[in-house]
């Protein structure tokens, strides 16, 4: 594996771990439904995530983040967590058995679509949004 593949790679899986932690929070939190359940993991990444941008020092961000407006990163915010609460409920979808085995679906769900995402958009077959 080149260099690039691993650093890909890894950013993958520290995603889905991420996630999967976000993921069985959500299921301890919520395990009524799959809707309920996508609702509170989508809810609980949102006030995580939106925390991390909060105290994150804005002097370490790349030039183009660093500029952003606080509307500008609730938007951000706003669609990470729509996109987690659909992978989510994908995930509730394909597999709804257990609380771990729920967030481990979440996860591999996550991986999939981040690293295809990552993966088609370095090597140029999907456009880079401007």
């Amino acid at each position: 594996m080149s260099p690039a593949d691993t650093a890909l790679l890894m950013n993958v899986l520290a995603g889905a771990a991420i996630l999967f932690g976000v993921g069985f929070i959500g299921n301890l939190l919520s395990f009524s439904n799959r809707f309920v359940n996508a609702l509170v993991t989508a809810i609980v990444f949102a006030v995580i995530y939106g925390a991390l941008v909060y105290f994150i020092d804005r002097s370490v961000l790349p030039a183009t983040l660093a500029k952003l407006t606080q509307q500008q990163w609730l938007q951000m915010i706003g669609m990470a967590a729509v996109m987690v609460f659909v992978i989510d409920l994908v995930a509730n979808m394909i597999s709804f058995s257990g609380r771990f085995s729920n967030a481990l679906m979440t996860a591999v769900v996550f991986a999939v679509v981040y690293g295809a995402t990552l993966y088609f958009t370095k090597i140029g077959q999907l456009p880079i949004p401007a």
